[in-house]
């Protein structure tokens, strides 16, 4: 009798297993076939591990590492559920995913204003409104426009080309311009705009233009134009805005790793656009301005300094642009 237990136990228990086991031989199957169809992407990882050894650099707080640290484990996660979500990514699905970022890219006008002082002394004497750009969740602030503008440049990427997508496209990315000149952030502003520009030339290459879209891309521009004349009143933190300084004041070799780091960013955004996913030449562009804005010293430099909105919006942009886009062996296997 104990041995007919044990044995029942022992094919019930073999029951349970070949179907978890299964299931993660699939799930196993669909990372590594996503990994080898997205392998530019692998290019980016540079500029993370450049990002905690400049905050190392910075003699940040511990809590920063861990806050930054927590990101990406919430990143990474938004990346593999994108790429394990094979069902197709439908158009509808994509322009109501695209509305949501805009409201929550609004979002931030609705919370309470600030003033801060402006002078050296931090004295009440001179004060000025503080850009409404946070997100507020409990103790933490989260940028706006880089947790959501990366992954809206991928959702307006996959609607462009698809038939009677034009107002929706059109609406939202004009809104999302208005939101952020009502933000004064003037760098932002300009990377959306440049990366719109690069979502549309495919289109004038291949004779298909839309006026609406162009007409779209000319508002941006003067939207831009408007939000670079006005002042920003917020002066850069060095392991935010001033990476860059930070970096080449330390060693010019650690400013060239650091510019190293921001280039192969670029580079495997782009090389993957090439190859299965056109809407990431935008991203890259987008990139390429903030790099520049931080250059200047206004506006973050993803991924590379501090802040946790940058992180989720790269996991966030990733998980998008895979939805849909697992191989269909991997597929067929799940």
């Amino acid at each position: 009798m104990a041995g007919q237990g044990v044995e029942h136990h022992t094919e019930a228990a073999a029951q349970v297993a070949e179907p978890v086991g299964a299931v993660v031989s699939a799930v196993a199957s669909n990372v590594v076939s996503t990994a080898a169809s997205s392998r530019w992407l692998w290019l980016c990882s540079a500029a993370p591990l450049a990002g905690f050894a400049l905050l190392t650099l910075a003699q940040v707080p511990h809590l920063l590492f861990f806050v930054q640290g927590f990101a990406w484990v919430l990143a990474l996660g938004l990346l593999v559920t994108g790429s394990r979500t094979t069902s197709a990514a439908g158009a509808g699905s994509l322009q109501a995913l695209a509305a949501l970022l805009v409201l929550l890219l609004a979002a931030p006008l609705f919370s309470s204003v600030v003033a801060i002082p402006t002078d050296a002394t931090q004295t009440s004497t001179a004060l000025a409104v503080t850009p409404q750009r946070w997100l507020t969740l409990g103790a933490f602030q989260l940028y706006s426009s880089a947790l959501v503008l990366p992954a809206l440049l991928v959702l307006l990427g996959r609607l462009i080309p698809q038939p009677g997508r034009a107002v929706p496209v059109a609406v939202l990315a004009f809104s999302a311009g208005v939101f952020l000149l009502l933000q004064t952030d003037a760098a932002q502003l300009l990377a959306l705009t440049v990366a719109m520009l690069l979502l549309l030339l495919p289109g004038l290459r291949a004779v298909q233009v839309n006026l609406m879209l162009w007409l779209t891309l000319l508002a941006l521009a003067g939207l831009s134009y408007l939000a670079l004349q006005q002042p920003d009143p917020l002066a850069p933190v060095p392991y935010v805005e001033g990476v860059f300084a930070l970096a080449w004041q330390t060693d010019w070799r650690v400013g060239a790793a650091l510019l190293a780091a921001a280039v192969l960013l670029l580079i495997g955004l782009y090389a993957q656009s090439q190859q299965d996913q056109p809407w990431l030449a935008a991203v890259a562009g987008y990139y390429a301005v903030c790099f520049g804005g931080s250059v200047a010293g206004v506006t973050p430099a993803p991924l590379l300094g501090y802040g946790a909105a940058p992180v989720l919006g790269f996991g966030l942009m990733l998980a998008l642009s895979l939805w849909g886009r697992s191989p269909p062996a991997a597929q067929a296997r799940l």
